[in-house]
């Protein structure tokens, strides 16, 4: 009776933890970030439209995203300009979570709001730098094979 009841005092925990938003960040699922100046991107048009293009050079973080169960949006690397057939979106544009802190705010962050990145993913150091705000500096998980080291 009394494993019984653990039994189900577990499951119970673990229904509760998946409604409050407790685990999985949902890392990897795509989204929809706003453009770059809020500008259309349109490459192929006469004559092109490209002010609003993702570039390749540039990382990009949404901390406000709906889509995402985290709330936060990367576009990492994206050269969309030249993706005219949009075969790297998938690679470059997902939802991420913060899986780390500069030392500088590690002693100040509750490390609950943290994340493992899954299978697939590596925790890129210092993605976030001193030039956002503290709430937003730090580590994010990308898609491995996408850091080209710049």
């Amino acid at each position: 009776m009394v494993a019984l009841r653990r039994l189900i005092a577990t499951i119970g925990v673990s229904i509760l933890a998946s409604v409050v938003g407790c685990g999985d960040p949902g890392v990897g699922d795509p989204c929809a970030p706003t453009r770059p100046g809020s500008q259309p991107c349109n490459p192929m048009a006469t004559p092109p439209v490209t002010t609003g293009c993702f570039q390749g050079t540039e990382i990009y973080l949404e901390t406000q995203s709906l889509q995402c169960r985290s709330r936060i949006c990367l576009v990492y690397r994206y050269a969309e300009q030249s993706d005219n057939l949009g075969r790297e979106r998938p690679r470059r544009v997902y939802c991420t979570c913060r899986c780390g802190v500069p030392a500088s705010l590690a002693s100040s962050t509750d490390q609950s709001v943290l994340c493992t990145c899954p299978e697939g993913f590596i925790c890129k150091t210092d993605l976030a730098g001193p030039q956002y705000n503290p709430g937003v500096q730090g580590s994010y998980c990308i898609r491995q094979g996408t850091d080209t080291g710049a």
